[in-house]
């Protein structure tokens, strides 16, 4: 597990912490990891919504041909001995 430490923490998001875990009856580092934990899902969420929707506005591209680029290199590669 890594350790992290925040420094220049605004006052006011330091106490919005604090009385949020003391609602929950948490301790503050414990509010803290769910805080982060919570926003790193929201954005994994948020970038894999957004790949659903460019693959289905794409389509299904198993028809076309795909671009190996281990087969172009080699072809370039023995196109220049």
């Amino acid at each position: 597990m890594a350790e992290l430490k925040v420094r220049q923490l605004s006052d006011e998001v330091a106490a919005a912490l604090r009385a949020r875990a003391g609602r929950k009856g948490i301790s503050l580092e414990e509010e803290v990891r769910g805080t982060l934990a919570a926003s790193v899902e929201i954005k994994r969420q948020a970038f894999l919504r957004r790949a659903r929707a460019i693959r289905k506005s794409i389509g299904d591209r198993s028809s076309a041909p795909s671009l190996d680029s281990t087969r172009l290199i080699r072809k370039e590669r023995d196109r220049h001995g």
